[in-house]
């Protein structure tokens, strides 16, 4: 460990005006500035810190850099990250210049400092640290690094099935270092995620707005009306939704779930604070079951009729509600699909009813050895001095393609601060985030090994 350390710490500087160089490089996805200079400067340092034997892959978007390094043993363990940032937004927001690394207060501020180049530069240095001190790696290490996951990872699906049985074959294990760790400071090991399912219903009447002194009693509201359709999906008395194979996939917590659930902080009153609840009736054991294990059905938008001040006596022509469900376990997309067509069928053939998909990402869950978990779990600990197990993050990811395409075991470790402002102004990474994660990288080597 202080063999470690003092490697790191000696190197801190140098590591930091690389993550400079990166930051400058902007590699904002959205607008392409950087694209090709960023991967340069990875291919060179991968290249140089690594002796890896780089590709890069094409794709309809942004390029996909894979790097392979061999160790030795057969085991073969990808390591994810990405190298592309959202746009800054308006510059007058940030407390110093976003593609200017600045450090203050023991943090790094940048765009993408948090998310998710510091994160990515961590995972190289600490391989970087285990082989300048070890001489070779313990296991052959596969770095895939994309360029468009803040546009959602529109490629990475189809680059995935189309290297997965050439570049990719011999993978075993798949870690996504991305995301943030806890509020207290402590780093956590996540063994899945929810989905998400996403749509629009669209409520047509008439062709067009009516005066409600014309047609009050005769022409139908389509608002109404699109209550009357949102009652055949879902029950608001209940809670429960009424699509059939809704539920379907939907798996009970086991045991060892609860346990790593009872480990996890839980903070009621801050919970009360943020959700506007004066009184939070759950345990720790439920609020958790219900973040990471039951799906949702949530309007996340609704619009009919006139907005503006004052009154406007119209009877409107469409309504829209747009819905979203994290789902969970391994409940299917393409059978809600089924379900929503059987229920709305009708509806949706006599054009009173529009549906619109808006997005899907389904669940993932990693069922895995004790012996593997427990070797991330204490390279965590080794490096960090404390860890939490996750049984699944109540967001979503799209990890489901490791698991479907290359069929290997996710796990995710974050290693950003919880407050990294990520996707907004003044974005950081502390000091400490930075120095752990490299840290990790290394124990994820070092652990195996012993």
């Amino acid at each position: 460990m202080e063999k470690r350390d003092n490697f790191i710490l000696e190197h801190q500087a140098d590591f930091e005006q690389l993550l400079s160089k990166f930051i400058a490089l902007k590699s904002v996805s959205v607008t392409n500035e950087g694209i090709d200079e960023t991967v340069k400067f990875l291919k060179e340092l991968l290249i140089e810190k690594l002796k890896a034997k780089v590709e890069i892959i094409p794709t309809i978007g942004h390029p996909v850099i894979v790097a392979k390094m061999e160790g030795k043993s057969r085991k073969n363990v990808l390591f994810y990250g990405h190298y592309d940032v959202m746009v800054p937004g308006d510059i007058s927001g940030w407390r110093f210049d976003p593609f200017t690394l600045t450090k203050s207060e023991k943090r790094l501020f940048g765009r993408g400092v948090g998310d998710n180049k510091g994160q990515l530069l961590a995972q190289i240095f600490g391989l970087y640290s285990y082989l300048e001190l070890h001489g070779n790696f313990p296991f052959n290490v596969t770095l895939f690094i994309e360029g468009e996951e803040e546009q959602g990872s529109v490629n990475l699906k189809p680059t995935l099935e189309k290297i997965a049985k050439t570049k990719l074959q011999q993978v075993d294990t798949a870690i996504v270092v991305d995301g943030a760790f806890g509020a207290d400071g402590t780093h956590v090991l996540r063994m899945g995620n929810r989905g998400v399912f996403a749509f629009e219903l669209i409520s047509k009447t008439g062709t067009h707005d009516n005066h409600s002194g014309n047609l009050g009693n005769v022409m139908k509201n389509p608002f109404e009306q699109l209550l009357q359709f949102l009652d055949k999906i879902y029950d608001h008395r209940s809670g429960k939704v009424k699509i059939p194979y809704f539920y379907d996939g939907v798996l009970e917590t086991n045991q060892q779930e609860k346990e790593w659930i009872k480990q996890l902080p839980y903070n009621k009153g801050e919970i009360e604070k943020q959700s506007g609840i004066d009184s939070l009736k759950m345990d720790k054991v439920t609020y958790y079951q219900n973040l990471m294990f039951k799906p949702t059905f949530n309007f996340f938008g609704v619009t009919s009729g006139y907005q503006g001040s004052g009154v406007k006596t119209i009877i409107p022509n469409q309504a829209k509600i747009k819905i979203d469900c994290r789902l969970v376990g391994e409940q299917s997309i393409s059978k809600i699909k089924k379900g929503l067509k059987e229920v709305l069928g009708e509806d949706l053939n006599s054009g009173r009813l529009q549906l619109n998909y808006l997005g899907a990402v389904p669940p993932e869950h990693t069922q895995t050895s004790d012996e593997q978990i427990d070797w991330i779990y204490h390279s965590i600990i080794e490096a960090t001095g404390k860890a939490y197990i996750e049984p699944s993050m109540p967001g979503t990811v799209p990890n489901y393609v490791w698991k479907d395409i290359l069929k290997v075991p996710v796990f995710t470790i974050p290693y950003a601060n919880y407050d990294e402002h990520n996707h907004d102004f003044n974005e950081n990474l502390t000091e400490n985030a930075f120095l752990d994660g490299i840290r990790i990288s290394y124990e994820l080597l070092n652990q195996y090994s012993n």
